[in-house]
């Protein structure tokens, strides 16, 4: 084989490499530019990996990677990978990151990581429950003097709160008796009795607190 014939062959080859180098990197920037046509769970997946951004809906806050956010198990301050739920009852399995104040819930619609809940702060503990047939998120304030709130939301599976309400247990006048004769009770808006209080607590988030015979009755 002359030399002439070699550097025709090394061309040829070298021609042959870059061009299915370029085929993979097309194949990649596709996958990752186009996400609507991925599985829910190749989404997640693509979200996870930092090659998709998350947006808040109604542009409510700015789009991020979640590699602008720490990640670090062992740290209570930063977020740690957590479950895939059904969240807004839709059918498909939501993202739950676990962080500081309950952390954040991500969304996939149309192709697209949306924020569907975040905790709001110490008055605002994001968690998620499930009664009457369905998954609800609440923020519970429960730390701070004079007040046991649950907010409860209820999502219809394209970010929009198909229902919302309160359940509130009160002690403003005696923050040290949170069951005092002063205390008051609310469900949605109205107001209940402290068994009534209760009954609902234990239904809906699996509180419980054992009652008298007469609270009962």
């Amino acid at each position: 084989m002359n030399k002439k014939s070699l550097l025709l062959i090394l061309s040829t080859m070298l021609l042959l490499s870059a061009c299915n180098s370029t085929q993979t990197r097309a194949i990649n920037i596709t996958q990752v530019s186009n996400p609507a046509e991925q599985s829910v769970e190749e989404c997640l997946d693509m979200f996870l990996a930092g090659d998709i951004m998350a947006f808040y809906p109604n542009a409510e806050g700015k789009p991020f990677y979640i590699t602008e956010l720490s990640i670090d198990e062992e740290d209570a301050l930063s977020y740690s990978i957590g479950d895939r739920v059904d969240l807004d009852n839709d059918g498909e399995l939501e993202l739950i990151l676990n962080g500081a104040y309950g952390g954040i819930y991500f969304d996939v619609r149309e192709g697209q990581i949306f924020v569907l809940d975040e905790g709001w702060g110490t008055a605002g503990i994001l968690s998620y429950t499930y009664f009457d047939d369905q998954t609800w998120i609440v923020h519970s304030d429960t730390t701070h003097v004079g007040r046991y709130i649950y907010d409860f939301t209820l999502y219809d599976g394209s970010g929009n709160i198909a229902d919302t309400f309160q359940l509130t247990q009160e002690f403003w006048e005696n923050p040290d008796m949170p069951d005092g004769p002063d205390t008051l009770y609310t469900y949605r808006g109205e107001s209940i009795t402290r068994a009534e209080f209760m009954i609902l607590r234990e239904e809906m988030l699996q509180i419980g607190e054992r009652m008298s015979p007469a609270e009962i009755d």
